[in-house]
Protein backbone atom coordinates (compact mmCIF):
# COMPACT_ATOMS: atom_id res chain seq x y z
CA UNK A 1 0.00 0.00 0.00
CA UNK A 2 1.13 3.70 -0.93
CA UNK A 3 0.75 6.88 1.01
CA UNK A 4 1.21 10.13 -0.26
CA UNK A 5 4.25 11.82 1.51
CA UNK A 6 3.91 15.06 2.87
CA UNK A 7 6.84 17.56 1.80
CA UNK A 8 5.74 20.31 4.37
CA UNK A 9 5.98 20.34 7.82
CA UNK A 10 5.97 23.98 9.05
CA UNK A 11 3.71 26.55 8.51
CA UNK A 12 5.35 29.30 5.51
CA UNK A 13 6.70 32.20 7.09
CA UNK A 14 6.16 36.33 6.30
CA UNK A 15 9.00 38.65 5.49
CA UNK A 16 7.71 40.84 8.74
CA UNK A 17 8.28 37.55 10.98
CA UNK A 18 12.23 37.90 10.50
CA UNK A 19 14.23 40.28 13.04
CA UNK A 20 16.74 40.66 9.60
CA UNK A 21 16.44 40.65 5.25
CA UNK A 22 19.67 40.00 3.60
CA UNK A 23 19.52 41.20 0.15
CA UNK A 24 20.96 37.71 -2.47
CA UNK A 25 21.28 38.03 -6.27
CA UNK A 26 20.98 34.83 -8.26
CA UNK A 27 24.38 34.25 -9.95
CA UNK A 28 24.26 32.13 -13.17
CA UNK A 29 26.74 29.80 -11.06
CA UNK A 30 23.66 29.32 -9.25
CA UNK A 31 21.49 27.15 -11.74
CA UNK A 32 21.95 23.37 -12.20
CA UNK A 33 20.71 21.54 -15.15
CA UNK A 34 17.11 22.26 -14.85
CA UNK A 35 18.06 26.08 -15.12
CA UNK A 36 16.69 26.55 -11.44
CA UNK A 37 18.68 27.69 -8.77
CA UNK A 38 20.06 24.09 -7.47
CA UNK A 39 19.76 22.93 -3.57
CA UNK A 40 23.53 23.26 -3.26
CA UNK A 41 23.51 26.55 -4.32
CA UNK A 42 20.71 27.77 -1.90
CA UNK A 43 22.63 25.94 0.95
CA UNK A 44 25.84 28.48 0.15
CA UNK A 45 22.83 31.19 -0.11
CA UNK A 46 22.04 30.48 3.72
CA UNK A 47 25.74 30.17 4.74
CA UNK A 48 26.42 33.74 3.43
CA UNK A 49 23.21 34.81 5.14
CA UNK A 50 24.61 33.06 8.37
CA UNK A 51 27.95 34.48 8.03
CA UNK A 52 26.65 37.84 7.07
CA UNK A 53 24.24 38.08 10.60
CA UNK A 54 26.70 36.60 13.02
CA UNK A 55 29.22 39.77 11.69
CA UNK A 56 26.85 42.16 12.33
CA UNK A 57 24.87 40.63 15.36
CA UNK A 58 28.49 39.87 17.00
CA UNK A 59 30.47 42.59 15.97
CA UNK A 60 33.98 42.50 14.88
CA UNK A 61 35.66 42.12 17.73
CA UNK A 62 33.88 39.08 19.38
CA UNK A 63 33.69 37.16 16.24
CA UNK A 64 37.52 37.97 16.29
CA UNK A 65 37.63 37.16 19.77
CA UNK A 66 35.20 33.38 19.21
CA UNK A 67 37.23 32.36 16.23
CA UNK A 68 40.55 32.75 18.13
CA UNK A 69 39.21 30.53 20.88
CA UNK A 70 36.70 28.49 19.71
CA UNK A 71 34.96 27.17 16.11
CA UNK A 72 31.61 27.35 14.78
CA UNK A 73 30.83 24.36 13.52
CA UNK A 74 27.57 23.81 11.48
CA UNK A 75 25.68 20.26 12.90
CA UNK A 76 22.48 20.28 10.61
CA UNK A 77 20.83 21.79 8.12
CA UNK A 78 17.59 21.24 6.37
CA UNK A 79 16.28 22.93 3.08
CA UNK A 80 12.84 22.81 1.64
CA UNK A 81 12.23 24.33 -2.09
CA UNK A 82 8.75 25.29 -2.32
CA UNK A 83 8.83 27.02 -5.69
CA UNK A 84 11.16 27.36 -8.89
CA UNK A 85 13.89 29.84 -8.38
CA UNK A 86 15.52 31.62 -11.18
CA UNK A 87 18.51 33.27 -12.23
CA UNK A 88 16.42 36.22 -13.45
CA UNK A 89 15.11 36.49 -9.63
CA UNK A 90 15.44 39.20 -7.29
CA UNK A 91 15.61 37.55 -3.94
CA UNK A 92 16.23 38.17 0.09
CA UNK A 93 17.02 35.64 2.97
CA UNK A 94 15.18 36.05 6.24
CA UNK A 95 17.46 34.95 8.99
CA UNK A 96 16.39 34.54 12.42
CA UNK A 97 17.61 32.80 15.51
CA UNK A 98 14.87 29.52 16.53
CA UNK A 99 16.90 28.14 19.39
CA UNK A 100 19.83 29.15 21.60
CA UNK A 101 21.31 25.98 23.68
CA UNK A 102 23.89 25.57 26.03
CA UNK A 103 26.50 24.79 23.46
CA UNK A 104 24.37 25.04 20.11
CA UNK A 105 22.11 28.17 18.59
CA UNK A 106 19.85 27.55 15.38
CA UNK A 107 18.74 29.71 12.80
CA UNK A 108 15.14 30.06 10.52
CA UNK A 109 15.54 31.10 6.83
CA UNK A 110 13.15 32.08 3.92
CA UNK A 111 13.60 33.17 0.85
CA UNK A 112 11.41 35.72 -0.52
CA UNK A 113 10.43 36.70 -4.03
CA UNK A 114 8.62 39.33 -3.58
CA UNK A 115 5.96 38.56 -1.18
CA UNK A 116 6.13 34.84 -1.81
CA UNK A 117 8.20 32.42 0.07
CA UNK A 118 10.11 30.37 -2.28
CA UNK A 119 11.95 28.34 0.07
CA UNK A 120 13.20 28.03 3.73
CA UNK A 121 15.56 26.22 6.09
CA UNK A 122 16.63 25.76 9.64
CA UNK A 123 20.63 24.90 10.79
CA UNK A 124 22.17 24.54 13.84
CA UNK A 125 25.45 25.48 14.65
CA UNK A 126 27.57 24.29 17.34
CA UNK A 127 30.40 26.22 19.24
CA UNK A 128 33.72 24.15 19.62
CA UNK A 129 36.83 24.48 21.58
CA UNK A 130 39.70 21.88 21.45
CA UNK A 131 37.60 19.90 19.25
CA UNK A 132 34.27 19.46 21.80
CA UNK A 133 31.20 21.59 22.28
CA UNK A 134 31.68 24.67 24.53
CA UNK A 135 29.25 26.74 26.58
CA UNK A 136 28.06 30.01 24.91
CA UNK A 137 29.57 32.85 26.26
CA UNK A 138 27.20 35.64 27.84
CA UNK A 139 27.56 38.13 25.17
CA UNK A 140 27.25 35.52 22.51
CA UNK A 141 24.01 34.73 23.87
CA UNK A 142 23.10 38.19 24.29
CA UNK A 143 23.91 38.92 21.09
CA UNK A 144 21.59 35.92 20.04
CA UNK A 145 18.92 36.59 21.61
CA UNK A 146 18.88 40.15 19.86
CA UNK A 147 17.99 38.53 16.89
CA UNK A 148 15.15 35.82 18.10
CA UNK A 149 11.90 34.71 16.24
CA UNK A 150 9.22 32.84 17.29
CA UNK A 151 9.76 29.67 15.43
CA UNK A 152 10.21 25.67 16.81
CA UNK A 153 14.06 24.31 17.06
CA UNK A 154 15.03 22.13 14.44
CA UNK A 155 14.52 18.61 14.16
CA UNK A 156 17.24 16.32 12.92
CA UNK A 157 17.09 13.25 11.11
CA UNK A 158 17.04 9.85 13.52
CA UNK A 159 20.49 8.54 13.84
CA UNK A 160 19.23 4.85 15.49
CA UNK A 161 21.75 2.00 15.45
CA UNK A 162 20.48 0.53 11.60
CA UNK A 163 21.47 3.75 10.03
CA UNK A 164 24.87 3.25 11.68
CA UNK A 165 25.56 -0.56 9.57
CA UNK A 166 26.93 0.44 6.39
CA UNK A 167 25.22 -2.61 4.01
CA UNK A 168 22.26 -1.14 5.36
CA UNK A 169 21.83 1.37 2.55
CA UNK A 170 21.99 -0.58 -1.18
CA UNK A 171 23.42 2.06 -3.23
CA UNK A 172 26.87 2.96 -3.09
CA UNK A 173 28.78 5.90 -4.67
CA UNK A 174 32.56 6.33 -3.50
CA UNK A 175 33.58 10.19 -2.98
CA UNK A 176 37.13 11.12 -3.30
CA UNK A 177 37.73 14.52 -1.72
CA UNK A 178 39.24 17.41 -3.70
CA UNK A 179 41.30 20.50 -2.36
CA UNK A 180 38.61 22.93 -3.59
CA UNK A 181 36.08 21.26 -0.76
CA UNK A 182 38.07 22.35 1.85
CA UNK A 183 37.43 25.71 3.86
CA UNK A 184 39.07 28.18 6.14
CA UNK A 185 38.46 25.63 8.74
CA UNK A 186 40.73 22.87 6.97
CA UNK A 187 38.11 20.38 6.33
CA UNK A 188 35.67 19.89 3.39
CA UNK A 189 33.14 22.74 3.78
CA UNK A 190 28.96 21.94 4.31
CA UNK A 191 28.36 23.09 1.20
CA UNK A 192 30.86 20.55 -0.61
CA UNK A 193 29.19 17.80 1.98
CA UNK A 194 25.76 18.46 0.73
CA UNK A 195 26.49 18.84 -2.48
CA UNK A 196 27.73 14.96 -2.28
CA UNK A 197 24.10 13.96 -1.22
CA UNK A 198 22.43 15.05 -4.14
CA UNK A 199 24.76 13.95 -6.41
CA UNK A 200 24.19 10.38 -4.55
CA UNK A 201 21.00 10.39 -5.31
CA UNK A 202 21.87 11.89 -8.45
CA UNK A 203 23.60 8.71 -9.12
CA UNK A 204 21.06 6.09 -8.26
CA UNK A 205 18.72 7.87 -10.31
CA UNK A 206 21.04 7.36 -13.33
CA UNK A 207 21.66 4.07 -12.67
CA UNK A 208 18.07 3.31 -12.58
CA UNK A 209 17.49 5.03 -15.78
CA UNK A 210 20.27 3.03 -17.79
CA UNK A 211 22.61 6.34 -17.51
CA UNK A 212 21.34 8.82 -20.04
CA UNK A 213 23.68 11.57 -21.90
CA UNK A 214 22.81 14.38 -19.37
CA UNK A 215 22.17 12.83 -16.51
CA UNK A 216 19.05 11.85 -14.78
CA UNK A 217 15.36 13.66 -15.20
CA UNK A 218 15.19 17.24 -13.28
CA UNK A 219 11.81 16.73 -12.13
CA UNK A 220 13.50 13.75 -9.63
CA UNK A 221 15.95 16.35 -7.92
CA UNK A 222 14.49 16.15 -4.26
CA UNK A 223 12.79 19.08 -3.27
CA UNK A 224 13.98 18.64 0.66
CA UNK A 225 17.14 17.75 1.98
CA UNK A 226 17.99 17.63 5.69
CA UNK A 227 21.85 16.90 6.55
CA UNK A 228 23.50 16.36 9.77
CA UNK A 229 27.52 16.65 9.98
CA UNK A 230 28.64 14.18 12.58
CA UNK A 231 32.13 14.20 12.40
CA UNK A 232 34.67 16.32 10.10
CA UNK A 233 35.47 15.43 6.41
CA UNK A 234 39.15 15.44 5.67
CA UNK A 235 41.39 16.24 2.65
CA UNK A 236 42.87 13.67 1.34
CA UNK A 237 40.29 11.15 1.52
CA UNK A 238 38.31 8.52 -0.28
CA UNK A 239 34.93 8.23 1.43
CA UNK A 240 31.54 5.60 0.72
CA UNK A 241 28.13 7.54 -0.12
CA UNK A 242 25.31 5.10 0.52
CA UNK A 243 21.48 5.58 -0.35
CA UNK A 244 18.88 3.93 0.69
CA UNK A 245 15.04 4.29 -0.41
CA UNK A 246 12.91 5.17 2.85
CA UNK A 247 9.35 5.45 1.55
CA UNK A 248 7.75 5.22 -1.41
CA UNK A 249 4.47 7.12 -1.64
CA UNK A 250 2.00 7.43 -4.26
CA UNK A 251 3.86 10.51 -5.78
CA UNK A 252 7.02 10.91 -4.18
CA UNK A 253 10.02 8.88 -2.42
CA UNK A 254 11.90 9.71 0.62
CA UNK A 255 15.48 8.69 1.23
CA UNK A 256 18.63 8.26 3.34
CA UNK A 257 21.95 8.98 2.91
CA UNK A 258 24.75 7.97 5.06
CA UNK A 259 28.40 9.08 4.12
CA UNK A 260 30.68 6.75 5.97
CA UNK A 261 34.57 6.49 6.52
CA UNK A 262 35.11 2.75 6.62
CA UNK A 263 32.27 1.64 8.64
CA UNK A 264 32.08 4.68 10.60
CA UNK A 265 28.84 7.00 10.27
CA UNK A 266 30.32 10.58 9.80
CA UNK A 267 26.76 12.00 7.94
CA UNK A 268 23.52 11.37 7.20
CA UNK A 269 20.98 13.11 5.19
CA UNK A 270 17.70 12.50 4.43
CA UNK A 271 16.05 13.85 1.05
CA UNK A 272 12.51 13.75 -0.51
CA UNK A 273 11.30 14.47 -3.83
CA UNK A 274 9.34 13.27 -6.74
CA UNK A 275 9.32 9.75 -8.06
CA UNK A 276 7.89 10.90 -11.58
CA UNK A 277 9.03 12.99 -13.99
CA UNK A 278 8.29 14.30 -18.12
CA UNK A 279 10.57 12.20 -20.10
CA UNK A 280 12.13 13.86 -23.26
CA UNK A 281 8.68 13.35 -24.75
CA UNK A 282 6.65 14.56 -22.82
CA UNK A 283 5.24 11.22 -21.17
CA UNK A 284 5.94 10.53 -17.70
CA UNK A 285 8.70 8.50 -16.91
CA UNK A 286 7.67 6.69 -13.03
CA UNK A 287 10.90 5.29 -11.17
CA UNK A 288 8.82 3.98 -7.86
CA UNK A 289 8.77 0.15 -9.12
CA UNK A 290 12.36 0.60 -9.95
CA UNK A 291 13.81 2.29 -6.67
CA UNK A 292 11.71 -0.36 -5.13
CA UNK A 293 14.71 -3.09 -5.01
CA UNK A 294 16.68 -0.18 -3.08
CA UNK A 295 14.88 0.25 -0.15
CA UNK A 296 16.57 0.16 3.77
CA UNK A 297 17.30 -2.87 4.64
CA UNK A 298 16.64 -2.84 8.42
Amino acid sequence: MTATISTQTTAVPEAGTFPILVEHEARYADLDASRRIGRDALVRWFEDARVAVEHDAFGADLQTRMQSQVGILLAAIKVDVLAPLTVAGRYRIGVGVSHIGTTSFSYSYAVFSGDDVVATAESTSVLTEDGRPAPLPDDVRTALDGIRIDAPAPTRPERGDARRVRENYPFRWDVRTRFSDIDTNRHVNNVALASWYLDGLAELHTDVLGYPAGGPLDGLSPSSLSVQYLAQVQYPGIYQLRVAVEEIGEDTVRYVCGLFDGRELIGLAEAEGFHHAPGEDGDPVRLAEALAPFRFKA
